[in-house]
């Protein structure tokens, strides 16, 4: 199907940019999500695998991947394991909701940090305040 044929829709994605586990051994990178509305909200939360090459096309695997309905005034946390030295992104995508096409996400929070194990003391350097999250938008078509 040509260009022509084909629908654009953008999609807004929230996203920590990269990270980078500089430590020798594992680090959890800790996800706490909120949704501050009334009503429920579909969310992605993704942690994208970057790996340790110099120069990387794309991830190289995902590290966490759900999709799902968070209820309103809810919070959820998650967790992803990345391995020594790699590279990784924290993405939130949070879809419509019925209210046009306009994506509601301003109340929608996401923090993420790095910690030694679960329930383990935080990495300096990677923790990433819902504020400093970047908002980039990306072309689909469909």
């Amino acid at each position: 199907m040509s260009d022509e044929g084909r629908r654009r829709r953008e999609q807004v994605v929230r996203t920590t940019g990269i990270l980078q586990n500089n430590l020798a051994v594992v680090v959890t990178a800790h996800l706490d999500l909120v949704n501050l509305n009334n009503d429920p909200v579909e969310v992605r939360v993704q942690v994208l695998n970057w790996g340790d090459a110099v120069t990387q096309t794309n991830p190289v695997s995902t590290l966490l991947d759900v999709t799902q309905m968070l209820p309103g005034n809810t919070r959820m946390a998650f967790n992803a394991a990345v391995p020594a030295t790699f590279h990784y992104e924290v993405r939130l995508t949070v879809g419509c909701r019925n209210d046009g096409d306009r994506v509601m996400d301003e109340n929608v929070l996401l923090t993420t940090y790095g910690r030694t194990a679960i329930g383990g003391g935080d990495v300096v350097g990677l923790t990433v305040l819902d504020s400093q999250f970047q908002t980039v938008r990306i072309d689909t078509c469909f």
